[in-house]
């Protein structure tokens, strides 16, 4: 019988059991939960005593589904509580029709792969050769990303704003500067598990001059300092962007079907 928990102290060990056998896969429920677990809540779902799928709610806002059987992913979907204000859900991409047919009429529909990079295939760090100005930026700088990523893709980031971002210790904003325009930068969150570059945006303007390469790969050894392990997202629309992350030594691991709502 197939029964869904809350995630307690009585099952906490037995769910990192289960997260661990695949970081890669548990990526968010990994990280999320060990930086930021007032933000979180996780749905267990159980079987003959056996964990057979996961859901992970963010901030009230984000649910990620995981498992490998199609009821139970719609079992974990159902039993998300009524009044969470769910805007944004992920399933795994063979798992997409069950997730339309769930919602039915998305605001927006973005698939993506998840590309991971191990340690020992880094490429070495190389120079910019650009004189551009790079420096870390901090939540004085937020007004400037949005800016740049709204210009850089409307559709998919048109309705970002400036309390969407965290800034701590396990967040690193790295920006390029073209005198005191920022024309590209990456956002890094650090954990010793697994870490992941989160967003990559370049001005159009100033695309295809190695400056997304080059960011990305700086993050890369930054955060290898720290992990084994990196992960970085990219739309299966945007190929582009996915020889950039090929370049530095990521590989396609896993897709993901997004919805938001």
């Amino acid at each position: 019988m197939l029964e869904i928990l809350e995630l307690d102290e009585s099952i906490e060990h037995e769910f990192w059991e289960y997260v661990l056998r695949d970081i890669p896969r548990f990526f968010f429920f990994v990280v999320d939960l060990k930086q930021y677990p007032d933000n979180c809540r996780v749905l267990i779902a159980k079987k003959d005593d056996y964990i057979v799928g996961l859901c992970l709610i963010w901030k009230n806002h984000i649910a990620q589904v995981r498992s490998e059987v199609p009821e139970v992913v719609e079992a974990l979907f159902h039993a998300i509580p009524k009044e969470v204000p769910i805007d944004e859900v992920t399933f795994e991409y063979k798992f997409r029709d069950l997730l339309f047919s769930l919602v039915p009429n998305p605001k927006k529909k973005t698939t993506l792969h998840r590309m991971i990079l191990q340690k020992e295939k880094m490429i070495p760090r190389f120079p910019l050769n650009k004189s551009y100005e790079q420096r870390q930026l901090s939540q004085k700088d937020g007004f400037r990303i949005v800016e740049l990523m709204r210009f850089c893709d409307p559709d998919f980031w048109g309705d970002i704003t400036e309390d969407k971002f965290t800034f701590d210790q396990n967040q690193i904003y790295t920006g390029l500067f073209d005198k005191k325009k920022l024309i590209s930068f990456t956002l890094s969150w650090i954990d010793e598990t697994a870490a992941i570059i989160s967003i990559v945006a370049t001005h159009p303007d100033y695309q295809n001059r190695g400056l997304a390469t080059y960011l990305v790969n700086e993050g890369v050894h930054r955060l290898m300092e720290h992990t084994e392990i990196g992960i970085i997202h990219v739309r299966t629309d945007n190929p582009p962007a996915i020889r950039v992350y090929e370049k530095v030594g990521y590989k396609i691991y896993m897709t993901y079907q997004n919805v938001r709502l």
